[in-house]
């Protein structure tokens, strides 16, 4: 009889081992942990003195690799008598992907960046194993949100020097310029330029050390250089005459420790051409119109298949695609919020604002429970706004089935929110996705 129990342990056992060489933890010659293979789990036993850093296998840096390359299994690590790691053999039961606000406390290392939460784990990357990073996707899908978490979180880790250009004379990323280790330019030449002093400057200091890249250098010396991220959030805006420059950049930073996050909104070939050709490693999409757009961002189809959720992304990595939800950045947070006089009773406007956390839909079940209000109540509030053109008709399915009504401009101008673009820009793809059904239905 096959000990499924034992394989699973073997594989968890095989799994940690690989990390620990990939770090340079292991001593020669000595039996790094021992395993107890138990019911639901598997208790991994470490030998501090096999262990050049055993202080590490019990960091959340190190428990959340583990959790990744595992697929997602719970990882709780001890060090009360003694260095364990407690082992799950399954994975957690798939969650429903939802937009949450991002919690910086959930950060595992000052540089990682968040990608979203997907349907085993929240999902967080360093930006120095990232590399270099291209994120495309139709406009209004959370392209900018997505860079402004990454942003608070490199500022929080705060061992990261930041250059920012939005190519709006700083409308997105002038709030940052006052903080520490950050420049934000109106200039995008002007930092570029900057930016390549500092590798010149870098240069001369790796030759000195006889060194090749960033880690080896903060390791021999004790002047520790910091890494540097470099965010463009337009590649569309980006001028002729500096794509060349830029694409150097890309091709040359990682190995002084620059790191280039470039965002579009379009695309195409010829916005992210330059870029391509220097190799952006990590690639993330968000919703795109077509396989096209998705073949150009990620290599691959599938960009185009995503929810059209604003935040939803896919990501390539590690040879595998990986959907998340992006988390929602304080400061978007706050501005769907009414800020204008509204025409809508505190009570209806609280279902509005439910409405929006659910993508703009308005389900009566789902808006009722989540708003803690009366099913009937809510249910004739949906009738009479459908007959005020605050709502939509009841959508429905390939097969017929309700998927619900979906806010319209008129309902969110009452409301006090002006006709969110973002939510009218939602209401228009699921019009023409329906719109859609319904003639095939209709043949």
């Amino acid at each position: 009889m096959i000990d499924l129990r034992q394989n699973q342990s073997q594989r968890i056992a095989q799994k940690t081992l690989r990390l620990l060489e990939n770090q340079n933890w292991l001593i020669d010659g000595r039996i790094a942990f021992y395993v107890l293979p138990l019911a639901q789990r598997v208790i991994l036993i470490f030998d501090p003195l096999a262990l050049r850093r055993p202080e590490m296998v019990v960091h959340q840096t190190f428990v959340h690799r583990l959790s990744t390359a595992l697929g997602g299994c719970r990882v709780v690590p001890t060090n009360s008598r003694g260095l364990y790691l407690q082992v799950a053999y399954t994975r957690p039961v798939l969650a429903k992907l939802e937009t949450q606000p991002l919690d910086l406390s959930q950060q595992p290392g000052a540089l990682h960046v968040p990608i979203g939460q997907t349907q085993r784990v929240p999902l967080w990357l360093p930006i120095t194993e990232m590399d270099s990073v291209l994120i495309g996707g139709t406009r209004r899908m959370g392209k900018t949100n997505l860079l402004h978490t990454w942003i608070l979180s490199l500022l929080h880790g705060g061992e990261t020097l930041l250059v920012l250009w939005d190519g709006k004379d700083g409308t997105e990323f002038g709030r940052y310029a006052a903080r520490e280790n950050t420049l934000a330019v109106d200039d995008l030449g002007e930092g570029l330029r900057d930016l390549n002093s500092e590798i010149s400057r870098r240069k001369e200091l790796f030759r000195a050390e006889s060194v090749n890249a960033l880690p080896a250098y903060n390791r021999k010396t004790r002047a520790k250089l910091l890494p540097l991220a470099l965010i463009v959030d337009e590649a569309a805006l980006i001028p002729d005459e500096l794509q060349e420059t830029l694409s150097r950049l890309i091709a040359v930073g990682g190995a002084y420790g620059i790191h280039p996050v470039i965002a579009t909104q379009r695309p195409d070939a010829k916005a992210v051409q330059g870029m391509l050709k220097a190799n952006l490693a990590t690639r993330i999409a968000l919703p795109v119109p077509s396989h096209h757009d998705s073949q150009v961002i990620l290599g691959r189809s599938g960009a185009e298949k995503l929810s059209k959720a604003k935040g939803r992304l896919l990501l390539v990595w590690n040879a595998r695609l990986i959907e998340a939800q992006a988390y929602l950045a304080p400061g978007e947070a706050t501005s769907q919020l009414p800020d204008t006089t509204s025409l809508l009773t505190g009570r209806e406007l609280r279902l509005v604002q439910t409405a929006i956390k659910e993508d703009g839909w308005f389900r009566v079940r789902d808006i009722a429970h989540r708003a803690r209000e009366s099913r009937d109540w809510v249910n004739d509030i949906a009738k009479r706004w459908e007959r005020m053109g605050y709502l939509t008709s009841v959508r429905r399915n390939e097969k017929g089935h309700p998927k619900g009504r979906k806010l319209t401009t008129a309902l969110l101008g009452a409301a006090g929110l002006g006709g969110s673009a973002d939510m009218a820009d939602q209401a228009d793809l699921v019009f023409i996705e329906t719109s859609t059904t319904e003639r095939k239905l209709n043949e």
